[in-house]
């Protein structure tokens, strides 16, 4: 299969200038990422299509958001997945958070080969930043269900969660919850739950 960087009518913007640095991650994902057990192994196309583009939504929903967003927290991180391409496309703050130490190590040196400034990995257990609130970003760390069960009602968060599209069970007069799909290429469709803490 060959490997073919695409990006999808909605990404355009977000990549424009950062399309490199997308593929010097890309590639790290494939070789790094998977030699270190940080992503299982996976082909270069699945790669981009389900980690690159994927994550690339996230910080396109951040960009609509109304309201002033600084600092985002990418809990239970483990490859950087959303938040390296969160980072490398946007100039916001992005934490990423695991408790590995290993997994910390890698994205460490990642960070210094993408010579960016605003991307921290920072060793910590994510459940602290769950309850601390704030801005928060998962992909496969925890589902929209356990977020709405564990989330404090703190009127200051806000939760992007990768999901599978199911409905929710909640309580609207705490939470709103806003669906998002899209195509991470011409086919496959994905989703991606807003949830903010009234």
């Amino acid at each position: 299969m060959t490997f073919e960087p695409q990006v999808p009518d909605w990404g355009k913007k977000l990549v424009a200038q950062n399309l490199d640095q997308l593929i010097i991650y890309h590639d790290w994902l494939c070789n790094t990422g998977i030699k270190t057990g940080l992503i299982s192994p996976k082909s270069k196309q699945f790669v981009w299509d389900e980690f690159v583009v994927h994550s690339l939504y996230f910080g396109k929903i951040i960009s609509e958001l109304q309201g002033e967003v600084d600092v985002i927290s990418d809990l239970g991180t483990g490859g950087g997945i959303p938040g390296i391409p969160i980072g490398i496309t946007t100039n916001l703050t992005v934490n990423l958070i695991d408790v590995k130490e290993k997994r910390i190590f890698e994205l460490s040196r990642l960070i210094k080969i993408l010579n960016n400034n605003n991307i921290f990995a920072i060793q910590d257990d994510a459940y602290n930043y769950i309850n601390k609130g704030g801005f928060l970003v998962s992909r496969c760390f925890i589902s929209s269900e356990k977020v709405i069960n564990s989330l404090e009602t703190n009127k200051n968060t806000t939760y992007l969660v990768s999901s599978n599209g199911e409905d929710l069970v909640y309580d609207s007069n705490v939470f709103h919850v806003k669906h998002e799909n899209f195509k991470i290429n011409k086919d496959d469709i994905r989703h991606i739950d807003v949830i903010n803490v009234k």
